[in-house]
């Protein structure tokens, strides 16, 4: 995806993230984190719609010798279950990470990411590609 169109679909998932009334967005300082997420399985009937949400890390795995060394996030459920939400990291955008994502994202541990969910082989993926520390969102 290229550079623009994923400002284009950040732009859009801003606009949704805005609190309803207010020409701009609060300072990032007194936003809840995660602020106007949903739950991740919320993804599954959102394909095709950018969306932001939140949900427990169930399994990582770095596919180092795959096709574009993609690194997988499971949410909800563990592949090879169709129930899942699996963020996805292509091995170009690891630099975009302080530290390779399979060793930043541990098992049990409460994640937000936004992006738009799409399906593959069943299952609900979402790319990302950039970690946002301050806001500690996982974003494209």
């Amino acid at each position: 995806m290229s550079i623009w169109s994923r400002l284009a679909i950040l732009a859009v998932l801003l606009a949704l993230a805005a609190p309803a009334g207010r020409a701009t967005a609060a300072p990032t300082a007194t936003l809840a984190w995660c602020a106007n997420s949903q739950p991740a399985a919320a993804a599954r009937s959102s394909v095709g719609v950018p969306i932001r949400i939140r949900g427990r890390v169930i399994r990582t795995y770095y596919a180092s010798s795959s096709r574009g060394r993609p690194t997988f996030i499971d949410l909800l459920h563990p592949y090879p279950d169709r129930r899942r939400v699996t963020l996805v990291i292509w091995g170009e955008d690891r630099v975009n990470f302080p530290t390779p994502p399979e060793r930043m994202f541990k098992r049990g541990q409460l994640i937000c990411a936004q992006g738009i969910p799409h399906r593959y082989a069943g299952a609900v993926n979402i790319e990302v590609g950039l970690w946002d520390a301050v806001s500690r969102l996982l974003t494209f």
